[in-house]
């Protein structure tokens, strides 16, 4: 799934579904109207891999067959980790121009809250696309910096400070806002970071606000596995991250599914 502001709500965002006829893109679907509605899904027990197409019973990793995750730039090392990036040195790790455009460019640490408050890495200009996935409700800018690994560096070294992991049970419920929390959390970070990482302070003290498609949030969640569960439906009660959440508190990962073979009808 994709997101872009709404023209309609200050802070709200509008998601599209993306499909593929294997490697071939299909339009995408506009789906916050999906909420309130009916969806019933059929997998077909067939999933290709986003990279090469080849037909697998099961992913990898990531959508991909095991020679993609291992050969292809959108897994590399640094994607997972940025501090391993070392295009900013010449040191090519999978990928010369996909390494130059996406990684040696200039990227954000940020601070965000999805249920609890986190940092996290993301290139300049992709902040809003990054929080909307991780089912962030509110962020803040940290630093930026010229290149991915120094702000992998600068996310490695808050890790002793804050956490970095996206909790998805807690993400899926209706998260407390406190944005003078986050502005006082950025000072903080700031004093432990010390002197030499000053340059690279971000003095934009904004604090971003995300709405999501949420009727309501349901009280107990239990995720569905197209694996384990092919067949089903229930009505959506609302789409945070990339999931769809259900009025019964079923909730799918779409992300986690790339590369299935899924029919579904919605009404």
């Amino acid at each position: 799934m994709s997101t872009e502001p709404s023209d309609e709500v200050k802070g709200a965002i509008s998601y599209f579904l993306e499909t593929c006829n294997v490697l071939d893109k299909n339009d995408r679907e506009p789906i916050n109207n999906w909420v309130g509605k009916s969806f019933k899904w059929t997998f077909e027990g067939v999933v290709n891999c986003v990279v090469t197409g080849v037909e697998m019973e099961r992913a990898y990793r990531m959508g991909m067959c095991k020679k993609a995750f291992f050969d292809s730039p959108l897994s590399c090392p640094s994607i997972i980790n940025p501090e391993l990036s070392t295009i900013h040195t010449g040191e090519v790790l999978r990928d010369r121009d996909f390494e130059e455009r996406y990684h040696n460019v200039p990227h954000v640490v940020y601070l965000s809250r999805t249920d609890k408050l986190k940092v996290g890495v993301t290139g300049l200009g992709r902040e809003q696309l990054r929080w909307n996935d991780q089912g962030a409700v509110e962020a803040i800018r940290l630093c930026v910096t010229p290149y991915r690994q120094l702000a992998g560096e600068i996310e490695v070294a808050m890790k002793e400070y804050i956490n970095d992991k996206t909790y998805w049970l807690g993400m899926l419920k209706d998260v407390e806002r406190n944005p003078e929390e986050l502005i006082e959390l950025k000072d903080e970070c700031f004093d432990h970071l010390g002197p030499n990482y000053e340059p690279f302070f971000s003095d934009d003290d904004k604090v971003y606000s995300i709405y999501y498609p949420v009727s309501f949030y349901p009280s107990k969640i239990k995720s569905i596995n197209l694996h384990k569960t092919p067949s089903g439906e229930g009505v959506i009660a609302g789409i945070k991250g990339q999931y769809l959440i259900f009025e019964d508190g079923r909730v799918l990962n779409i992300r986690a599914h790339e590369g299935s073979k899924v029919i579904f009808e919605v009404g």
